[in-house]
């Protein structure tokens, strides 16, 4: 009998694609609102205090602010919702199409490959709205030190945990189909090509014949807590970075 994820999966090529509306309407599902709070309340709060810990920084190298305060805030609360906004479609996209939230901590991750809409563009497409939503948080703070030393190395840290610690998993879990689209996709820049493929509702594995998923793979990194620890490291890397040039 299959379980009550397994039902939602529409059958292979004949799903139809979820529009917008769709995709933000999931975040009354408790998989994908438990996402959302990890990142409200441990991402969100590390961003913070790291701009803190760069203002610090600021003083020290006497860097000014790159706009005043108040109006430093405006440009940066518009790219943390459109960045917020985009994660948000982004998850719910995964959700209604793959049949599971984007964290393996909360429901166990997706059960089906999901080659359609963003994830025809590029292989993570959460990342350029969470880079978004962070560059808003520097840009609140008005850091120069946050938005051209420690974004990037944001960054960098967030595309080798998509790397080496989501893909081993989908690797695990969807075998040789998830390396025919890790061949077919870009990681994070997109190509022409899966631009047209998404503004055409077309497939990235258009016509191949997905292997069985094994659903619970053995030897699954615990995401979560690798996130969390290497969230730590990089502001405790950020304090002595900081201590050491003040």
């Amino acid at each position: 009998m299959p379980t009550s994820k397994e039902k939602t999966l529409p059958p292979t090529g004949q799903e139809q694609l979820p529009n917008l509306m769709a995709c933000l309407a999931t975040i009354r599902r408790p998989e994908l609102y438990r996402n959302f709070i990890i990142h409200l309340f441990v991402m969100f709060p590390g961003v913070v205090v790291m701009c803190l810990i760069a203002r610090w920084l600021d003083q020290s190298l006497g860097l000014s602010r790159l706009l005043p305060w108040p109006v430093s805030l405006w440009p940066g609360l518009l790219a943390i919702g459109i960045g917020g906004a985009s994660v948000w479609y982004v998850y719910g996209y995964l959700f209604l199409v793959g049949g599971g939230s984007p964290g393996t901590h909360v429901d166990g991750g997706p059960v089906r490959i999901v080659d359609t809409g963003p994830y025809t563009i590029i292989r993570h497409p959460s990342v350029p709205g969470k880079f978004l939503a962070a560059t808003g948080v520097g840009l609140a703070f008005g850091s120069p030190s946050f938005l051209f030393g420690f974004l990037p190395m944001l960054l960098v840290y967030s595309l080798l945990t998509n790397r080496f610690l989501q893909e081993p998993t989908c690797d695990k879990r969807f075998g040789a189909t998830y390396q025919q689209y890790r061949a077919a996709v870009p990681m994070v820049l997109p190509r022409p090509s899966g631009i047209m493929r998404w503004i055409h509702g077309g497939a990235a594995l258009q016509g191949a014949i997905p292997d069985t998923p094994n659903i619970h793979p053995t030897a699954v990194r615990h995401e979560l807590f690798w996130y969390l620890v290497g969230l730590c490291v990089m502001v405790g890397l950020f304090t002595v970075f900081a201590v050491f040039l003040r």
